[in-house]
């Protein structure tokens, strides 16, 4: 459970348990300065939180547009999204990875607590209390996530989830995708979609999440599945391969958080040692991973982002967004997806890792 409530040095810090028992009754308001608020009963205080500190930068103007005001439109029978944003910065990830990761006495960190400590919105972390309670900090712990606003939002809500490991010289997405997954979860809202981008070995050393808010499913969400291995038992894991779609993409589900993140953490390792591109979508509360795995574009050397093979796609042109159609999106989805001999190895390959963690 989210069990936390104020802090006394320069950040907010959430103390996350890992109890599978939910709590709806918090002792505390939380409390940053000005801001305040309480969780109402059925609500997650950490996804308040969330968009309470997000929306408060907003109107504080640290975000760049208003996302809000830009148009989409759902295109053709697979639903996909369209949104018109012609403010947004394509090169807006790679500038954050310079600000963000720096290297220190060998080691490669977050440099955020010490250079942009006005767009952390707070950190969650591990913690062993159940009830709510007061936690000075004065930094960030060595096992949190830092929630950082996105000042280049595409949605709602848009924020930078970073692992913050002081002493390990990487931070492979095995081990902070359990952490990614319980605050999903802790989110508790259907509308929380947590994206993961591995383009190449050179940010293997620069692990990070992206979330948004999204009000409807994102249109990969929407398509049938056939189930390749497992059961849908609650403490099973299930591997689904989503069908009628142009990339190749493979769905885990899974009720237990710690097997699920377990299993598709090591997937995404082997991936990365391989120096195969992939993306991941969290949704569902966590508890459904899709993976998309790409190859590599000689030509172009461009990748998608996990939005857009999840369905949703920016146009920075109002020409272009008028032009936009099913055809022209699902030949850009297929032009980076595996071919049918990769995709049954890589099925495979996944099967096999998940029998041998489950």
């Amino acid at each position: 459970m989210v069990s936390f409530v104020r802090f006394e040095g320069e950040y907010p810090f959430v103390k996350q348990n890992t109890s599978q028992e939910q709590s709806k009754r918090y002792d505390a308001p939380l409390r940053d300065g000005g801001f305040s608020c309480t969780a109402d009963d059925g609500l997650s205080l950490l996804d308040t939180l969330i968009l309470s500190q997000w929306e408060e930068r907003a109107w504080m103007g640290q975000l760049s547009y208003d996302v809000t005001s830009c148009e989409t439109k759902i295109v053709g029978r697979r639903k996909l999204i369209a949104q018109l944003n012609e403010e947004w910065n394509s090169n807006f990830s790679k500038e954050f990875e310079k600000k963000a990761f720096q290297p220190s006495g060998g080691n490669v960190k977050p440099s955020f607590l010490k250079n942009n400590r006005e767009e952390i919105l707070f950190c969650v972390a591990s913690g062993e209390r159940e009830r709510s309670m007061f936690v000075p900090l004065i930094a960030a712990p060595q096992d949190g996530i830092l929630v950082i606003v996105n000042p280049n939002p595409i949605e709602y809500g848009h924020i930078f989830l970073v692992p913050y490991h002081l002493h390990q010289r990487t931070q492979a997405i095995s081990g902070a995708l359990l952490s990614i997954s319980q605050i999903a979860d802790e989110v508790n809202n259907f509308s929380f979609r947590i994206f993961f981008d591995y383009f190449s070995a050179t940010n293997m050393d620069r692990t990070y999440f992206q979330a948004i808010y999204s009000a409807n499913p994102l249109p990969v969400e929407l398509l049938p599945i056939i189930p390749i291995y497992g059961s849908s038992h609650i403490d099973g894991i299930q591997i689904l391969e989503v069908a009628d779609y142009p990339l190749n993409a493979l769905v885990f589900v899974s009720k237990n958080l710690k097997k699920l993140a377990h299993a598709v953490g090591e997937i995404c390792s082997t991936l990365q040692r391989r120096s195969t591109v992939f993306n991941l979508l969290i949704s569902d509360c966590g508890t459904k991973m899709f993976l998309f795995p790409q190859v590599h574009l000689l030509v172009t050397g461009r990748h998608l982002h996990a939005w857009e093979c999840g369905g949703y796609f920016l146009y920075s042109k109002s020409s272009d967004f008028d032009d936009a159609s099913e055809p022209e999106i699902s030949e850009r989805l297929a032009s980076v997806s595996m071919d049918a001999e990769g995709f049954q190895s890589l099925k495979q390959l996944c099967c096999g890792l998940t029998a041998m963690v489950s």
